[in-house]
């Protein structure tokens, strides 16, 4: 019987392997010897080296400056029009891709979510927190909140935070205003959507919902609202007056579909008066609001500050807009 043998050259060796190279019977491994030969010195031994490269190539050659060609990229093996290229010294890694916007993964084989709600559909079992999203109009990616879990049947999208002590960086900006603050590094106490991204998310959403201290409480039903954004359309609003609430709490004192002073103005923060509010004929009344100057500004503006609550309970209190939608 004739003995079967067979040569098999490795990728890997047992330097920068040694895990895989176990001995088996019936198998003998072999290092090979290699002999360098530095092209960049002019000694004796390698001069003719370099003289006949250098007139092949026509040009100079050096080690240093050897392009790496493995074939790795020839059919290239990156998706979504990402970049291939060659690695020649890594023992494991022969290529890497580098992904054009919209794409990540090994192989950019994984798009990016344009919204929350495409996030939660690619993904059904997606938690709330920061997702970078991809923006198909700029081409570019921003940083998102989408929130899938602390309101019961509802899915949230962030669009703004404050802390009460960056006020005046927001007071003067209402939500029809092109105003985009910290797009790509999230800050829960300096943030907001540009306007178009803005537009995009209020066009897939049916409410609009306003938290104190998300950041730190999660949600919290006091100190909140929620309303429809047919009721109040703060992406086009330039109005005040009565405007209802599927609920709102202020201070501890809430109510179900009644209405509230509402004010956004062309250069004014959209807020709810509570002071004012039944003065304006508004169903809601909040005991205990600060009545001068100008009656308590509450979840915006906050030329009038109440420390009862909970946006305004120190310098470092938030206040987050949010579109969202029933689902």
């Amino acid at each position: 019987m004739t003995n079967q043998l067979g040569c098999e050259l490795l990728d890997e060796d047992r330097f920068s392997a040694p895990n895989d190279f176990i001995a088996y019977m019936g198998y003998t491994y072999f290092d090979m010897n290699r002999e360098y030969v530095n092209q960049c010195d002019f000694d004796e031994r390698g001069r003719a080296v370099w003289d006949y490269l250098e007139k092949t190539l026509e040009s100079g050659f050096c080690c240093g400056n050897r392009p790496c060609i493995n074939n790795c990229c020839s059919e290239n093996p990156c998706f979504g029009g990402g970049t291939c290229t060659e690695i020649c010294d890594h023992p494991k890694r022969k290529f890497k891709c580098t992904c054009a916007p919209g794409f990540f993964g090994k192989y950019c084989s994984n798009q990016r979510s344009t919204s929350c709600k495409e996030q939660r559909q690619r993904n059904p079992e997606s938690l709330s927190g920061l997702y970078q999203l991809f923006d198909e109009e700029t081409n570019s990616l921003f940083v998102e909140f989408c929130d899938f879990t602390s309101e019961v049947g509802f899915l949230s999208s962030f669009v703004e935070s404050l802390s009460l002590a960056n006020k005046d960086d927001f007071r003067r900006q209402p939500f029809f205003n092109d105003y985009p603050v910290n797009q790509e590094n999230f800050d829960w106490s300096r943030f907001r959507l540009s306007l178009s991204r803005m537009n995009k998310s209020a066009l897939q959403s049916s409410h609009l919902r306003v938290t104190c201290n998300f950041n730190i409480d999660g949600l919290n039903s006091t100190d909140y609202m929620r309303t429809t954004l047919l009721e109040i359309d703060i992406m086009n609003l330039r109005s005040i007056g009565c405007k209802k609430h599927e609920y709102i709490n202020i201070r501890g004192y809430g109510c179900y579909n009644c209405t509230t002073h509402f004010h956004q103005g062309k250069r004014f923060h959209g807020h709810v008066d509570s002071h004012n509010s039944p003065r304006e004929g508004c169903e809601a009344f909040f005991p205990g609001s600060v009545a001068e100057p100008g009656g308590e500004d509450n979840f915006g503006v906050y030329d009038t500050v109440n420390p009862v609550h909970r946006c305004t309970a120190n310098e470092n209190s938030t206040t987050q807009w949010w579109f969202g939608e029933r689902v």
